[in-house]
């Protein structure tokens, strides 16, 4: 291959985006929130600060769970939505209407759509999780913001 001129021709892909990163969480105000880069270890770390968090709170523990896995259907859907090591800001708040969850992701054009399947069906692949996660909240809102798509969900707690 011939490079003319005084620049460099660089013919190798980029390396993809680092998942190993260690989230950033602050408390404060009655939340948590984390920035992280998302991949299954920030993943992983991410579910056992907020397990602890909410029971910090006096969060009863069925509800803990159900944060835990609204909180990874939507982690999952934004890694579809943006790929692995996509960077993210999760906030948790536990309040007298409930337990207040957001994902943002910086991807404000790929909205989630739900599959028309049953949540039953053994033919679907996928795509049941945005019915699950409209059965577990008593609110889901999706905004597109300055940085992105905010999705907020409002999980009851007893």
């Amino acid at each position: 291959m011939t490079t003319y001129g005084t620049g460099t021709m660089v013919t190798e892909q980029p390396e993809p985006r680092p998942t190993n990163l260690d989230p950033y969480t602050r408390r404060g105000d009655g939340t948590l929130t984390t920035h992280l880069t998302a991949g299954a270890e920030a993943l992983s770390a991410l579910r056992r600060d907020v397990h602890q968090f909410l029971l910090d709170a006096g969060v009863a523990d069925e509800a803990v769970y159900t944060v835990q896995l609204v909180l990874s259907e939507l982690v999952g859907n934004a890694v579809r939505a943006c790929g692995d090591g996509v960077p993210l800001i999760v906030a948790v708040g536990a309040g007298e209407k409930g337990i207040d969850l957001d994902v943002t992701d910086p991807e404000p054009t790929r909205l989630p759509q739900a599959d028309t399947s049953a949540l039953d069906s053994s033919d679907a692949e996928s795509g049941r999780g945005l019915a699950i996660i409209d059965l577990l909240c008593e609110a889901v809102d999706v905004n597109v913001t300055a940085i992105g798509k905010r999705i907020h969900c409002l999980i009851p707690s007893p």
